[in-house]
């Protein structure tokens, strides 16, 4: 399988699409290739350690050499050779071989006795265990290829958020519109993101707030862009931590005057250590401790402070997290001109492995400090699977499209309520596409829903009704391993979700990301079986109206030829068949072993 393109982002009149390691960008007016920008790559480890390596040879072999010219035969070699266990039985039979010849058949040493042979180990096989571990390497392989996971852009198009999938680096790129991106920041992340939003808190890119949250239930908060310390501020920062270390010397010292007997603290000491390994751990802690005197700053406060300065908790659940989303509250308020008004409330919306969805409070004001994101408003409970994409409508944003492992699509009044107000079928749909109908046919076929879109123009929510015909809202789902996609419309209502095409992808192309690009929409696709040889730029584009769409005859961007190590290592390198399950079998593992056994 050729590395498809897999991420899609539309950011003006650019298409921004990831491909393996690179993100190349398009000219949507007439498809041209415009440029591609790759992850700076760090130099070469091996060729570090085999260069540190010689070095330290060339030292050693330089000491031998002195020790010889001295005549100094008590030196012993600075380096052993480790032997391997095939050269350790090749050592057995050769001293094993030399003492029977010595020994002249037995008789040699005098006594008549002979060596006794030790019997091989016969190999056990164990195909169960060899399956285990392999699938276990191939699941740590693909979780540190070094591939685009997710690729996220602002509402402006002028910034860029890019993950890769072999490290926990959250790396910001600059846009020009015009097609070309720099990075501008590369941070490290206390654990892996797994998906990413924005908090806007005005149209200014310096006061966006990003929104990441990992597979350990955690969601955190950073800026946007990294705003640099002037000296002045630097000094000031300096002198302050200084008073601080001399307030808090002073107060120790105080105490220590004040303290009349001082408590009996059992700890280790030279005379309770014997060995030399502990001997050694306990003045390492004696100077570290005295280094953290001097310094007036424990290591577990330093590290916090230096942490909180890039970003802060904001939530946590128990559970896996796997969608974030950000939306607005509307409640009914103050009456003006003879209507009332909407009321807004930012909120921040979860969802996990353990079939929750949680509405909690936004991010309120320029840092995330003083916000009360821990504050829960509401649950949105109904999936009987995991939760794997949380989408809203532009055009109804009071409502809350949600699906997962279930074969179910669920529509949510979220706030402040967190009502289920309609449902659409999903299972029945995909078993129709995979051709399980009749007899082979299953109660509820296994669906792991990979991808959930809404398009349409945004609307004003204080001008919004329920009766409101333009208020209408187009959903597009897709499901990991079904070639096709999944086309829904959401009523004026709100509440009614109804099922209005399915449209198979030619060859059995799979769908791994759509993005409506004006009036058409844009599909990345990936070979259906590891022989097929799909198109070089793997892009389809849908025509039609929103009511009924089909495939062009002719994609409308560029073909690029497939990535060599000449110009893209990472993406030429990559293990294809890791590649693949990582595209296409990545929410199914999100499901749980007794859903499996069902």
């Amino acid at each position: 399988m050729a590395v498809p393109f897999h991420r899609l982002k539309v950011c003006g009149d650019i298409l921004v699409a990831a491909r393996g390691a690179s993100i190349h960008t398009f000219n949507i007016a007439d498809g041209s290739h415009i440029a591609a920008w790759r992850v700076p790559q760090p130099a070469d480890k091996a060729e570090e350690a085999k260069e540190a390596e010689a070095v330290e040879q060339q030292t050693d072999d330089k000491v031998e050499e002195a020790a010889e010219a001295e005549g100094d035969d008590d030196v012993p070699s600075s380096k052993r050779r480790k032997v391997d266990d095939a050269d350790d039985d090749d050592n057995n039979k050769t001293n094993g071989g030399a003492e029977q010849a010595q020994n002249g058949n037995g008789n040699g040493n005098g006594n008549g006795t002979s060596q006794k042979k030790k019997k091989p180990k016969k190999p056990v096989a164990k195909p169960a265990a060899d399956a285990a571990k392999a699938q276990k390497v191939v699941a740590l392989r693909t979780a540190d290829l070094p591939v685009v996971s997710i690729l996220e852009a602002t509402d402006d198009g002028r910034h860029l958020v890019v993950m890769m999938g072999h490290d926990k680096t959250l790396r910001v790129l600059a846009h020009d519109l015009q097609g070309h991106l720099a990075q501008l920041s590369a941070r490290v992340m206390p654990k892996r993101p797994c998906a990413v939003a924005f908090a806007a808190d005005s149209k200014q890119s310096s006061q966006t707030t990003i929104l990441s949250g990992d597979k350990f239930g955690d969601v955190y908060a950073l800026p946007l862009l990294e705003v640099e310390q002037t000296e002045a501020e630097k000094a000031a920062e300096k002198e302050e931590a200084a008073a601080a270390a001399a307030r808090k010397a002073e107060k120790q010292a105080k105490t220590d005057r004040e303290a009349v007997v001082a408590p009996l603290r059992l700890e280790a000491n030279q005379f309770t250590v014997h060995t030399k390994g502990n001997r050694q751990a306990l003045e390492n802690q004696r100077r570290q401790k005295e280094l953290l005197l001097q310094q007036g700053l424990d290591q577990q406060k330093r590290d916090a402070e230096n942490s909180s300065s890039e970003y802060q908790l904001l939530l946590g659940h128990v559970s896996m997290l796997t969608a974030v989303a950000v939306a607005e509250g509307y409640a009914e308020g103050e009456e003006k001109a003879g209507r009332k008004t909407k009321a807004k409330r930012p909120l921040i919306l979860t969802a996990d492995r353990d079939e929750h969805i949680r509405v909690s409070r936004g991010v309120v004001g320029a840092t995330a400090a003083a916000s009360l994101t821990h504050v829960i408003e509401t649950f949105c409970l109904g999936h009987t699977s995991f939760v794997s994409r949380l989408c809203i409508p532009a055009s109804r944003p009071d409502r809350l499209v949600s699906g997962g492992g279930d074969g179910e699509l669920r529509v949510w009044n979220f706030w402040p309520e967190g009502q289920l107000v309609g449902t659409a079928g999903l299972a029945s749909l995909v078993a129709g596409v995979t051709g399980e109908t009749g007899e082979t046919a299953v109660a509820t076929p296994k669906v792991a829903l990979s991808g959930l879109y809404a398009f349409g123009s945004a609307r004003d929510p204080d001008a919004m009704t329920d009766d409101d015909a333009v208020a209408k809202a187009y959903i597009v789902a897709t499901c990991e391993r079904v070639p096709a996609l999944f086309f829904f419309r959401l009523a004026a209502d709100g509440a009614t979700l109804a099922h209005t095409q399915t449209l198979p992808l030619p060859d059995g192309l799979l769908p791994l990301d759509v993005a409506e690009v004006g009036s058409k929409l844009v599909v990345a696709t990936a070979a259906a079986e590891e022989e097929t040889v799909a198109a070089p730029s793997s892009l389809l584009t849908l025509t039609g109206s929103k009511e009924c769409w089909s495939v062009a005859e002719t994609t409308s961007f560029a073909s690029l030829a497939p990535a060599t190590e000449a110009d893209d290592a990472a993406t030429a390198t990559l293990d294809r068949a890791v590649l693949r399950r990582l595209l296409l079998h990545s929410n199914e593992s999100l499901r749980k072993d007794s859903e499996s056994e069902e």
